[in-house]
């Protein structure tokens, strides 16, 4: 096995050698790495959320809590579930005694809370397009003003541990979506920037692999 492995070792090389190139670009799946191993608690628990700033008639808190719950349920092998415990002070997150009455006997339970803001406003934008002033002249810019609607949510997550308070994970979002459409519902911008939100979070956090290019040097 060792004198195959020698012999295929110099074929490689002696392969780069001949190919003239100094290096080869390839394709890896790669796992991310996560602070947090998911497959050591038993369940997860999503309490409520600090909500700063919210559009009128959305709940942001609820809003927050299902898609946490969903992309969750997507990996983890365990229970997951919200609890109403409400957050009123940023100094919650930090303080041990805050989550020791969410503890578990066994110790295996996981808790993810955090901070959450979504906003929105109407701001004007300025577009320039071609038109045809007249029959003799040349296509020329004009400028026109529209509006957009424009969402921003701002999310700090952390996960904890509440039989020690340990803050094992944190981390900060803000993600900002326009639209044309002026009468865009914030329930739909939510989710529409959770996804962005997904992909920096849980990506990591579920050990979802990435395609990734690397580059090989032959010599």
């Amino acid at each position: 096995m060792i004198k195959n492995c020698s012999a295929l070792v110099w074929l490689f090389f002696l392969l780069a050698a001949c190919s003239g190139d100094t290096y080869r670009k390839i394709r890896l799946d790669l796992p991310p790495f996560s602070p947090v191993r998911l497959a050591d608690y038993d369940e997860i628990l999503i309490t409520d959320f600090l909500v700063t700033k919210a559009p009128e008639g959305l709940d942001l808190n609820k809003e927050v809590a299902q898609y946490f719950k969903l992309e969750l349920e997507k990996k983890f092998r365990g229970n997951v579930f919200h609890l109403p415990f409400p957050i009123d002070r940023d100094e919650a997150f930090q303080d041990a005694a805050t989550w020791k009455p969410l503890a578990s006997a066994s110790g295996s339970r996981l808790v993810m809370t955090g901070k959450a803001a979504l906003s929105q406003e109407t701001r004007k934008a300025i577009l320039s397009r071609p038109v045809r002033r007249t029959e003799e002249e040349t296509l020329s810019p004009a400028k026109k003003i529209e509006e957009r609607r424009v969402f921003t949510l701002e999310l700090s997550v952390y996960l904890i541990r509440p039989d020690t308070g340990e803050v094992l994970l944190h981390r900060d979002f803000k993600e900002t979506i326009t639209y044309t459409n002026l009468q865009q519902r914030a329930d739909f911008a939510f989710h529409d920037l959770a996804q962005r939100v997904r992909v920096q979070f849980f990506r990591p956090l579920l050990g979802e692999e990435r395609l990734q290019e690397r580059y090989l040097l032959l010599r």
